[in-house]
């Protein structure tokens, strides 16, 4: 028969807590606000990248890309040999959205994200805009 010491019974709790923190994000509803206040409801899925509203009994859904780039730092000389360039992969917290609908002009949106939190605004090829805002916990 084995006993566990406290500190492997620790561990392992310790270990349950860190990967139940890696669970999949969770989807967050955001609000589309339009000219005359009124409110849109929708939801945004950060585990597949896109996004569901619905506007004026239209259902609209796309997807949305967050801004990354690459840095390339050019080596420099180190007394009689020169560094290694550095490559640095780097996301941003902004993102661009296309939705559409059958039947509706497209939306095409910016927001940025922070967390459980959103701001930004979508806009039609018209120009009507509708602010984005999400408030998660």
């Amino acid at each position: 028969m084995k006993h566990h010491t406290p500190a492997l019974r620790a561990g392992a709790l310790a270990l349950a807590a860190a990967l139940a923190g890696c669970a999949a994000p969770q989807p967050l509803p955001f609000r589309l606000i339009d000219p005359a206040a009124k409110v849109h409801r929708g939801t945004l899925f950060p585990q597949t990248q896109r996004l569901e509203v619905a506007v004026d009994g239209l259902k609209y859904g796309g997807f949305y890309i967050v801004a990354t780039g690459v840095a390339i730092s050019h080596p420099m000389m180190v007394g009689p040999f020169f560094a290694p360039d550095t490559v640095t992969t780097y996301s941003s917290n902004q993102a661009r959205a296309h939705l559409t609908a059958e039947g509706g002009p497209p939306l095409n949106c910016q927001f940025l994200f922070d967390g459980p939190r959103a701001v930004g605004e979508c806009r039609t090829p018209e120009g009507k805009v509708y602010q984005l805002v999400a408030e998660g916990r």
